[in-house]
């Protein structure tokens, strides 16, 4: 396992060069999750980042009335916990393992020693916080302007893209689902979201078996 190149894969550490990387790799530490254990808890505070080794996990968002969204999920060479490990705020996220795994942990101790020492990671810092801010933009944006079919669509397609499986019945999405799940993807009710499924597996452009979904025509999905 090189814990080099996994750093190599934060956009804060992109920028150093490979002995740079190996010096800073040698204070990181592994990490063992089991799945459904919480890696970092929404409001909680953190002095750790950390990077994925291998195994998939979730990043969801709570409101004060324990609705859920999910933002992301992560697999193996994926960073994440860097913003609120440097600026010391409570995470605005939690993180779940959705199965057993290993990460690679960093302290801040160590973050900020590099910072102090290698003032152009900085830039790579604004290019995440600009990259972030987008993305939450993005999110805003399509849950209050597109209706469900297209968020329904677009978050389908990027399974797709980032977790699918080619076959010669289409694209397999290797991630075992609940519709509950993809709900708290596009910020819908789980009815919701089961009816348009059932729909467009009667349309045959998908099929739902066994908490995974085959997709056969995406191109024909709306948006």
């Amino acid at each position: 396992m090189d814990k080099a190149k996994l750093l190599s894969g934060s956009s804060l550490f992109c920028e150093l060069s490979p002995s740079e990387l190996e010096t800073l790799a040698k204070h990181a530490h592994i990490r063992h999750f089991i799945s459904k254990q919480i890696i970092i808890e929404q409001g909680s505070r953190g002095d750790e980042m950390y990077a994925v080794i291998h195994g998939r996990l979730k990043v969801t968002r709570s409101n004060n009335d324990g609705r859920e969204i999910n933002l992301a999920i992560l697999e193996g060479g994926e960073v994440f916990g860097e913003l609120a490990m440097l600026d010391g705020a409570p995470r605005n996220a939690s993180v779940e393992a959705l199965e057993d795994g290993e990460l690679l942990v960093l302290q801040r101790s160590t973050v900020d020693q590099y910072l102090a020492h290698h003032p152009h990671v900085m830039r790579s810092l604004i290019t995440t916080l600009c990259e972030r801010l987008r993305s939450a933009n993005d999110l805003v944006q399509d849950t209050l302007f597109l209706p469900l079919p297209q968020r329904l669509a677009k978050v389908l397609r990027q399974l797709a893209q980032n977790h699918g499986d080619i076959n010669e019945d289409g694209v397999r999405i290797d991630l075992k689902m609940t519709q509950q799940d993809l709900a708290n993807f596009v910020g819908a009710s789980r009815e919701s979201v089961n009816k348009q499924l059932s729909q467009w597996e009667e349309h045959g452009f998908l099929k739902m078996r066994s908490g995974y979904i085959q997709i056969i025509q995406i191109m024909q999905l709306p948006g």
